[in-house]
């Protein structure tokens, strides 16, 4: 996400570990309406269901590097607070995503502890001017950083929904009508610490996950977050590394999209794990956008002219609100009666 300058203060990202090979597409070219650059948007979200965006180039791409910059930088003062202070603001799931959570919280499959701590920040808290009683000092202080980190971010996720748009025959603007800022929704900033670890030594920080709703913006300087790649079996030996580059985002798509789409777009299963190589011993910082839904807008299966498939006779139309359709999965994840899992989209690149 930075500058090489910054990357260059850190170990270098190892060449020498199994790493995802994603498209890096040009947000400059994307803002331009290239068709190429758009068909290639279109075409990782339905295989991976990641890719790079290179904010380089372009004045609004900049402006939002600057401004995760200084978040970014911000997160560290946050989260090296004393953990009485922190926990002033613990979260609780599943009623609240929002505020501190100490390592250790969540467990991994196996049972075992994760190793990642995290400060959450909901669009509503602080569009609703944050105070003491809700949010940490830092937060309070530096509200009007976090409030252009939003609304920047938003502007970006926007323009990708746009191109979404196009390529599922629906109308300008009609993911986006789902994401709206002045409805109450899900959609937060989360910002994340993973402690150093001994060299030579490998686990999973965070457990396999998808992310549940629209679109997820990580800015990232230190490896470590490893993807399955489209079409690979849950095994240990198929997860491959993302590697962080500067002047670049990491976009995803959640599971909302892969609903809306009637299973045309993917959200794929992604997970934290020891930094490879020297990175390691490096304490690892992230900064993650998470666009969800307005709370209250529909979970149905969107129309479009020839893209998005209709119903299968015997298939049942999604009746559940945004709100209520997250509670339910979140709920069945909780007692165990749903897996975390790759959907939607296409296997390596075959309809």
């Amino acid at each position: 996400m930075p500058t090489v300058e910054i990357f260059d203060s850190y170990p270098p990202f190892p060449k020498d570990v199994p790493s995802a090979v994603l498209p890096c597409l040009s947000y400059n070219e994307l803002l331009q309406g290239s068709n190429k650059e758009s068909l290639a948007l279109f075409q990782a979200c339905r295989t991976d269901g990641f890719f790079l965006l290179d904010l380089q180039g372009s004045s609004e791409g900049e402006a939002l590097l600057k401004c995760a910059q200084r978040v970014f930088d911000l997160s560290k003062v946050i989260l090296e607070l004393d953990q009485e202070t922190l926990m002033k603001y613990h979260f609780k799931p599943p009623t609240n995503l929002c505020g501190y959570k100490p390592v250790g919280q969540m467990k991994l499959q196996d049972g075992s502890p994760d190793a990642i701590d995290f400060y959450a920040l909901g669009q509503d808290d602080l569009f609703a001017k944050p105070t003491l009683k809700t949010c940490p000092q830092p937060i309070v202080s530096n509200y009007e950083l976090f409030y252009d980190f939003f609304n920047q971010s938003h502007q970006t996720v926007c323009h990708i929904l746009s191109h979404l748009d196009q390529h599922l025959d629906l109308s300008l603007g009609t993911l986006a009508s789902f994401i709206s800022q002045d409805k109450p929704s899900g959609t937060i900033i989360r910002m994340l610490r993973c402690l150093p670890q001994r060299l030579g030594t490998h686990r999973t920080n965070l457990t396999g996950h998808t992310d549940m709703g629209c679109v997820t913006l990580l800015f990232n300087i230190v490896g470590g977050l490893q993807i399955l790649p489209s079409g690979s079996d849950n095994a240990e030996e198929n997860w491959r590394y993302v590697q962080p580059r500067p002047g670049c985002v990491l976009v995803n798509l959640g599971d909302a999209m892969v609903q809306w789409s009637g299973g045309i777009l993917r959200s794929n299963l992604h997970r934290v794990a020891t930094p490879p190589g020297r990175q390691a011993e490096c304490e690892r910082f992230s900064l993650a956008y998470l666009t969800r839904p307005e709370s209250s807008a529909s979970m149905q299966r969107l129309e479009s002219g020839s893209v998005i498939p209709r119903l299968a006779n015997g298939e049942e139309k999604e009746t559940l609100n945004v709100k209520d359709w997250e509670s339910s999965r979140a709920a069945l994840y909780m007692v165990g009666k749903m897996v975390p899992q790759s959907t939607g989209g296409i296997l390596n690149g075959v309809h």
